[in-house]
């Protein structure tokens, strides 16, 4: 082993330097090649293939520094990021020397205009063999922030950070990495404006933007193979070869000014990443694979580090989960008609179980809430202990249930209760407290009008365990088969808010707590023995949080066909948060959000649930239902015959896919590949396929999939790209490949754009031909499916 050596003019490697440049190389193992040229202020890495895995950006300082923090402020979850604060970065760069071994390379340096130090290091992980360890640090007074820019040629392609949605490649926008409410509109209008301009109705920023999103995912993967994975959880924005010059806003105000896509937009002529992180430091995982399908690898490498979900278990393959409110009469009622339409129905998910709160609302209408105290209602389910396992022995119906981290005050709840959860956590100091107050009181959240709450503080390891023993005692008192593990993302980072006695950052710990959120809910079935049984479903994600949840879920949808917030979303969202590392996603059948207002209504009709039903069919791990928040305004799966009759279609139709979807998810979990992919997986020279935002997907290499948008639409326009690759990145012949149209059986070349028909049922659905013998086998009950259903009529 070489020692250890301050080197600043040594030759490693058999690459000859640049003309006029003194470019040293050292070799990291036999994996990576770093070169510097001390001169030019540049630094390379290359892989073991010669591709560029790193290199430093030749318009800004690769590394660099500022004073002042983003402006962070919430309300009711909404958080608003303004960046007006933040300094400038230092620019002049200077490289001052170079210290390496075998394993890793120390370069460091100065600025021209600030008298703080750098440092930037590469090495080896042990762990991970093609995964490069980086740090980025700068030593000095006022240090707030710390960047790193690299170059990125302009045909590279970006996805992942987390759930993204209304956006296909995120190349050309700026990301920030910050958990919080999505948005209800995300960008769509008017509803949007709407609610961004009046705080009053769900709090300030209540209608969110595109770059709203309920995770804080650091994951990022591109089209060349390149991945890279922040290992932290402060506030960070990726600026992905964006045009962008001004300080980065996203508020309510900059959103109503239209500044949030101000230089944030797909024509970017820029050729630099550059990443903020809140500190004096960054650090995590980079690479660019070596061979096979680019994204896939890409994203299996980045799982390498990440971790990936744990296995769902296969009774969600079966069919239909609905989720129901209004009691056990009720629920047994629609479970009972369900079953005599012959709906595969496997479960009932019941958010209710601890009671509704009514929400005031407009037109006198009531939002349904729950009542956030994790015991049964005595009045909507009076004898829940016992009543749970006979929906399972009389109806072989399983029962999913809810739960979150937030403890309300029941003692004015009018059915009333047992124990009131909120006054044990109040009295045991078990909720993040409010410090302005001075007397250890509760900091208190709201979600809505009239919905107040205390909130765990999951930074301490005394309230973790007194959790996991309620939901233990609480919520798997009986045998439940999971739920909905709701929320994560409303910790507020006030100078008033205190975590374990103000021994723990709330800025820092913000990102972090969905990811222990997860993690309490994973460790309490482990210890239970129901990781085979259970799902757990949560919408708020930390980069590292995969490996604690086996199902992640798109989270409050507008009941719509919006790309930004509603039917669109459920693809956008997918494709990015597949390639963050997460491959079991679902959403809403149907959407969630009722809005009901002077500018128009959001109520969901028969055709809008008949559609979503057709897309979530293909696009999701599990088919599961949602009410809506206003339950009585929206048609439901249960609502008529011809309803149900459609929701029994789409959910045969899904069933029809397990052998298939479970042969991905397998994949998966081998390989860390998505189960949903971007066109350009399979077609990264089509100018078109580069563009798709939501318009079609692939399902696994097979089945490419074209959902109608325009519900009531007889007809569908579909792209069908030429396909260059496969999943091992093969080259393929692409005049040997072509389009079978699922319910016709025609035949189409691809790199054409074909009408094919789309009544009720039939969305644009496309298997790669030809299937290998293996396809043949796990498409087989799809094709016996449409054989079945060849003379069935739907309505809507």
């Amino acid at each position: 082993m070489r020692p250890t050596a301050v080197i600043l003019a040594t030759l490693i490697g058999t690459a000859a330097p640049q003309a006029g440049a003194i470019t040293d190389q050292y070799a990291l193992g036999t994996s990576f090649t770093v070169a510097i040229d001390v001169n030019a202020t540049s630094v390379e890495v290359v892989n073991s293939a010669g591709d560029q895995v790193w290199k430093s950006a030749s318009d800004r300082a690769f590394v660099s520094a500022s004073t002042g923090l983003t402006t962070i402020s919430q309300s009711s979850g909404n958080f608003e990021l303004n960046g007006d604060t933040v300094g400038a970065p230092a620019q002049k760069i200077t490289i001052g020397g170079v210290t390496s071994s075998s394993q890793s390379v120390e370069i460091s340096g100065s600025f021209g205009d600030s008298d703080w130090n750098w440092t930037l290091a590469f090495s080896l992980d042990s762990d991970h063999s093609q995964a490069l360890l980086f740090n980025a640090s700068v030593d000095g007074s006022d240090v707030a922030n710390v960047y790193l820019a690299y170059e990125s040629p302009p045909e590279e392609a970006f996805f992942g950070l987390g759930e993204q949605t209304g956006i296909g490649n995120l190349r050309g926008w700026r990301v920030p990495i910050w958990t919080r409410e999505g948005g209800a509109g995300r960008g769509e209008e008017p509803i949007t404006s709407v609610l961004n301009a009046n705080p009053s109705v769900a709090g300030q920023y209540a209608g969110g933007s595109l770059l709203t999103t309920y995770t804080a995912v650091a994951s990022l993967t591109s089209s060349l193979g390149r991945w890279i994975v922040l290992d932290g959880t402060s506030y960070a924005l990726f600026n992905l070869a964006s045009n962008a010059t001004s300080p980065f806003k996203d508020t309510a105000q900059s959103f109503l000014a239209g500044d949030i896509i101000e230089g944030d937009h797909s024509n970017s002529s820029s050729t630099t990443v550059e990443i903020q992180y809140e500190g004096s430091s960054i650090s995590g995982w980079l690479g660019r694979v070596t061979g096979g399908n680019a994204l896939l690898e890409a994203t299996g490498a980045l799982t390498n580090v990440t971790g990936r979900q744990p296995t769902l278990p296969d009774w969600v393959n079966d069919g239909a989960i609905l989720g129901i409110q209004g009691g056990q009469e009720f629920v047994e009622t629609v479970i009972q008609d369900a079953q005599n339409a012959s709906l595969p129905l496997v479960s009932v998910w019941l958010q209710d179980w601890s009671g509704t709160r009514l929400q005031a609302g407009t037109y006198g209408i009531d939002v349904h809430r729950l009542w956030w105290n994790w015991e049964p209602d005595t009045t909507l389910y009076p004898t829940w202990a016992e009543w749970v396992p006979y929906l399972r022995e009389h109806y072989d119906v399983r029962t999913l249930s809810y739960v979150n981290t937030f403890l309300a005050n029941v003692s004015t709840k009018s059915t009333g209760f047992n124990t009131n959860f909120y006054d044990i956590a109040k009295r045991e100091g078990r909720f993040v407290t409010n410090t302005t107050a001075g007397d250890g009181s509760v900091w208190t959240i709201t979600s809505g009008v009239g919905i107040d709450a205390g909130i765990l503080d999951l930074s301490n390891k005394t309230t973790i365990d007194w959790f996991k023993d309620l939901v233990k005692k609480q919520f798997y008192s009986v045998p439940i088969s999971g739920g909905m593990q709701d929320f994560g993302e409303y910790l507020a980072v006030d100078d008033s808010v205190s975590l374990s006695h103000g021994t723990v950052d709330p800025r820092v710990f913000h990102n972090a707590y969905p990811t222990v959120w997860a993690s309490i809910l994973r460790e309490v079935v482990e210890e239970l023995d129901l990781t085979g049984e259970t799902i757990g479903f949560h919408r708020s994600a930390g980069t590292f949080s995969a490996n604690h949840t086996n199902l992640f879920w798109v989270g409050d949808q507008n009941i719509d066909e919006s790309r930004e917030d509603g039917l669109r979303a459920v693809v956008s969202s997918a494709l990015h948060i597949g390639a963050s590392g997460f491959a079991h996603t679902h959403s809403d059948v149907g959407g969630y959000t009722t809005i009901l207002s002077a500018i128009g209504n959001l109520t969901r009709s028969a055709a809008l649930l008949g559609r979503w039903g057709e897309l979530s069919a293909f696009s999701d791990a599990v088919f599961r239902t949602h009410e809506g928040n206003i339950p009585q305004v929206n048609v439901q799966a249960y609502t008529n015959a011809s309803t149900l009759a459609y929701h029994v279609y789409n959910t045969r139709l899904f069933r029809s896919l397990k052998k298939y979807r479970v042969a991905q998810q397998a994949q998966y979990q081998t390989r860390g590949w998505p189960v949903l992919r971007h066109p350009i997986v399979y077609s990264p020279n089509d100018t078109t396929a580069r563009t798709v935002i939501d318009e079609s997907f692939w399902v696994g290499e097979a089945l490419y999939v074209a959902p109608v948008y325009q519900v009531r639409a007889t007809s569908l326009e579909v792209y069908l790209p030429p396909i260059e690759l496969n999943s091992e990145g093969q080259r393929l012949n692409g005049s040997s490949i072509r389009y079978k149209h699922l319910w016709s059986g025609q035949e189409f070349e691809s790199g054409q754009t074909v009408t094919v028909d789309s009544p009720w049922g039939q969305p644009g659905v496309f298997v790669r031909w030809p299937t290998t013998n293996e396809e043949d086998t796990q498409l087989q009950d799809l094709w016996d499916f449409v054989e079945a259903e060849k003379t069935t009529v739907l309505t809507a």
